[in-house]
């Protein structure tokens, strides 16, 4: 791990803006006269960066843990809306500084060359007026997280948070399946006014950020933003078209195939089917508690490669996970990266499902990936593009599932194994459905609640899998996106999901070909962070930075025969 200078005490608390102001200061008073200077400012610079994203983790993590206790929320609003934007602004003023030092064009590419490009962009897209709106955003983001981890339904005289219930929709028992489906679509239905004014108003004010930096609309100001360097939104556009022609028919036969077995006729194939088992099969149940699930997964991560399963180890020591659905926590699951701790945090619902394996997994790869960075000491390079971070994880998803015997027995684990590579095919057409209602979204900015209702429905018809019957129900289909949390609080970030599977997929073929080459591939370019571009990380792990039509239809090719290899 990078050991760092004595700059800034690592262990120093925020309370406030002052608290870290006077090393900000410290920065923009620096005299700089030589490239080595100028390094060691961008070093401490990071450094400084380091010790508030790690006291900003903390107020977020706390937040979502317990989104109902009001010492937590009021600390993750202090950062977010009153820190956050002092530091941004002092964050601008030093890298006006260090990219305007005579000294900045001549550090060596070799080192800086993406230091140089991300930072270039951030001056080019950073506007004072939209310090304030973030935090607005942000304020709003928080509210949506409050809004619905409180969210609980009574079955069977039982209060539970909404993951606990979804359970239930995998039942072989229709009437139960049934039962909970509408208590979870009528639970969530039920805060679609309050949902829309929020997203609504974020609406606006993302609108206004973009106009203030000088963009059309916020779609392309978010993808400046997010620094795609390496595709357009047309490529993400096109990426979806590949999808609906490649993907969905594959889907819509995998669905197809699913209501057969449960032996229902197309017209009686209903929205709380779509999960179900069939009769005389229960859903898979790999654990019953979140310490389970931690230490098969430990041991699962060892088998892989010892460091991984050493890496899990350290982070159970040190109290770095909460996995169980409880109420009053927020929905979802996440790696949060510490970045003076050098170790992340894993949260997630946990509810003794089989998606819960597999979200142990990926956020364990994602964890990895916190762990190989470790000796980077920028944190420009330890923040990853959000592609090759979903590459890390949803590759683990793949290269732990021959080892998913720790949870089932034989034909439980085949079954596994089919089901997740069933639901990879399955995500992509969500994934563009995702992807293109928020492009519409943003294009369209002045649009009614019932038009952009109306509009993913459009896109359910083009990239839904399956021929459900939704009569009676058409409105909570319709109002099916306020489930996506990204939709909300990560506008855009989504898309890298379908391209990072696809490097996944390739990762997972190379595996079957040369388990050594994959592993050492998969090592080495998550240790380089975000210091080259994507395309060379990518190549450094021994596959292709390409999401075409071409590759699409190559990896669908593959999946089938990984598929057609599982039959029982």
């Amino acid at each position: 791990m990078y050991q760092p200078s004595d700059f800034i005490p690592y262990d120093l608390t925020i309370n406030s803006w002052n608290d870290i102001k006077p090393y900000f200061d410290s920065l923009l008073n620096s005299k700089v006269s030589s490239t080595e200077e100028l390094s060691d400012l961008i070093l401490h610079y990071s450094e400084t960066l380091s010790v508030f994203h790690e006291q900003n983790a903390w107020a977020y993590i706390n937040m979502s843990r317990e989104t109902d206790n009001e010492e937590y929320v009021e600390r993750h609003e202090l950062f977010a809306t009153k820190i956050a934007p002092e530091l941004e602004k002092a964050a601008n003023a030093v890298e006006k500084m260090i990219a305007g030092h005579e000294a900045f064009s001549k550090l060596p590419d070799e080192r800086y060359g993406q230091f140089k490009k991300k930072l270039k962009r951030e001056l080019e897209l950073f506007r004072e007026e939209n310090v304030e709106l973030s935090a607005e955003i942000s304020k709003l983001s928080t509210k949506y997280d409050q809004l619905t981890g409180g969210l609980t339904v009574t079955l069977d005289g039982e209060e539970m948070p909404l993951p606990k219930a979804a359970v239930r929709l995998q039942s072989a028992d229709r009437d139960v399946r049934k039962e909970a489906w509408l208590a979870i679509s009528k639970k969530r239905y039920s805060i679609k006014e309050q949902a829309d004014q929020i997203y609504n108003d974020m609406l606006k004010l993302r609108v206004k950020t973009a106009k203030n930096a000088d963009y059309d609309n916020f779609r392309d100001f978010r993808h400046d933003l997010l620094q795609r360097f390496d595709y357009t939104p047309q490529d993400t556009i096109a990426f979806q078209e590949a999808i609906e022609e490649f993907i969905v028919p594959l889907a819509r036969t995998i669905a197809e195939s699913h209501r057969q077995k449960l032996g229902l006729s197309v017209d009686d194939y209903r929205p709380w089917d779509v999960a179900g088992e069939p009769g005389g099969q229960e859903a898979l149940k790999p654990f019953k508690t979140g310490e389970e699930l931690l230490e098969k997964t430990i041991s699962i991560f060892s088998n892989i490669h010892p460091q991984f399963g050493e890496n899990l180890k350290a982070m159970k020591a040190a109290e770095l996970f909460d996995l169980e659905s409880r109420k009053g926590k927020a929905p979802g699951g996440y790696n949060y990266g510490l970045e003076t701790t050098g170790m992340p945090f894993i949260f997630m619902n946990a509810a003794g499902v089989h998606r819960n394996v597999t979200t142990m997994c990926h956020e364990g790869g994602h964890a990895m990936h916190t762990f190989l960075t470790n000796n980077e000491p920028l944190i420009h390079y330890r923040d990853t593009p959000s592609e090759m971070a979903e590459t890390a994880s949803m590759s683990m998803e793949l290269l732990t599932a021959e080892h998913w015997n720790q949870f089932y027995d034989a034909k439980d684990h085949i079954r596994a194994r089919r089901e997740h590579l069933e639901e990879i095919i399955g995500f992509f057409p969500w994934c563009a459905t995702v992807d293109a209602f928020q492009h519409w979204v943003y294009l369209n900015p002045n649009h009614t609640v019932e038009e952009r209702d109306a509009y993913f429905d459009e896109l359910n018809m083009r990239f839904t899998p399956g021929l459900v019957n939704w009569e009676g129900y058409d409105h909570y289909r319709r109002n099916g996106w306020q489930r996506q949390l990204h939709i909300f609080g990560m506008p855009f970030y989504y898309v890298e999901y379908g391209i990072a599977q696809l490097g996944a997929l390739q990762v997972y073929r190379l595996y079957k070909q040369d388990p050594k080459a994959a592993l050492e591939g998969y090592i080495k370019g998550l240790s380089l962070g975000s210091s080259k571009p994507l395309p060379e990380v990518w190549e450094a792990m021994g596959i292709k930075f390409d999401f075409s039509a071409e590759t699409l239809k190559e990896l669908v090719a593959f999946v089938q025969q990984e598929l057609a290899e599982l039959q029982d």
